[in-house]
């Protein structure tokens, strides 16, 4: 039996499929997890000394006392750490050295992390950790940030009102104790526009986040641009200074009222506008024209 030149070059084709499957299954291949994907975490130090803070971040605020700080060094001899706490000018009132975590060895790299709660060190404010770092030939190096323990805060500086509800979300996250929040809306020049119902939080004892939903529309303002203006009290009476204030600015649209003549009791009852009487006018014409037409044609029949 001969084979036809199709079938040796369908013939010659599977051949070479089947070898490229062959050598393709036997590459050497990467390890895998039987049960699922793993993130492999290698950490390389420098080789100079140094010091690194990863936590907490630049700029970072917190409503929980308790604050988690990591700092990485690398050659180092001496690592010491510091906690300043900072006046509402923001000039340090209090220094903390943080001995209980102090390096001191021969030429260490490593990671140094411990939690400490501020409520300890001066409560509620601005802060600033820093670490100083010794090299085994008498060099010193430093890292530092700043960041703040807050009552409340808010994940945005500004919200957006929904245009057809009227109403806007704010999430806000509070410290525990934490029991009220007041809510006040303010115009651009600084003026109160409006001071909503207080808002009871749910979990004072623990603190936490919750959204709070704001009917805009329901209140008599105009288009513009406004600041809500939310203050934290630690009892339900509210009386001294708020524990803390978060602002948000939002932009409010005033939905267009209708516009209605005034053609007497009975047109406004009836909530008639001016384009329905323009349309109610032309239609009128039109219909009116077709008729003069029609029977001016009809006379001029008749003569």
């Amino acid at each position: 039996m001969q084979i036809s030149k199709k079938q040796l070059f369908g013939l010659g084709g599977l051949a070479i499929v089947v070898g490229m499957t062959f050598f393709a299954y036997n590459l050497p291949t990467n390890a895998t997890s039987i049960s699922g994907d793993v993130d492999v975490v290698v950490r390389v130090y420098n080789d100079k000394f140094e010091t690194k803070i990863e936590s907490p971040l630049d700029g970072e605020e917190f409503t929980n006392k308790n604050v988690t700080f990591k700092e990485i060094h690398s050659h180092a001899d001496n690592v010491k750490y510091y906690l300043y706490h900072l006046d509402e000018n923001g000039n340090i009132d209090a220094t903390y050295e943080l001995t209980d975590w102090e390096v001191d060895g021969s030429d260490l790299s490593g990671v140094t992390e411990f939690t400490l709660n501020l409520d300890n060190y001066g409560g509620f404010g601005t802060y600033i950790f820093k670490s100083v770092i010794t090299s085994p030939g008498g060099q010193t190096g430093e890292d530092a940030v700043k960041f703040s323990y807050v009552s409340a805060t808010t994940p945005d500086d500004d919200v957006k009102v929904d245009p057809e509800t009227g109403e806007v979300d704010v999430e806000v996250c509070y410290a525990a104790g934490t029991k009220v929040l007041t809510i006040d809306i303010y115009d651009t020049k600084g003026n109160l526009v409006a001071r909503l119902e207080d808002y009871i939080v749910k979990n004072p004892e623990t603190g936490g986040c919750e959204t709070i939903t704001i009917k805009v529309g329901d209140i008599n303002i105009e288009s513009g641009d406004y600041e809500l203006v939310i203050n934290t009290y630690d009892n339900y009476d509210k009386t001294g200074e708020p524990t803390g204030q978060i602002v948000i600015s939002f932009k409010y649209e005033a939905p267009d009222a209708p516009n209605v003549p005034d053609t007497g009791s009975l047109l406004g009852a009836l909530n008639i506008s001016k384009g329905d009487f323009l349309v109610t006018g032309l239609i009128g014409f039109t219909v009116i024209s077709i008729i003069a037409l029609a029977i001016i044609k009809r006379n001029n029949r008749r003569n």
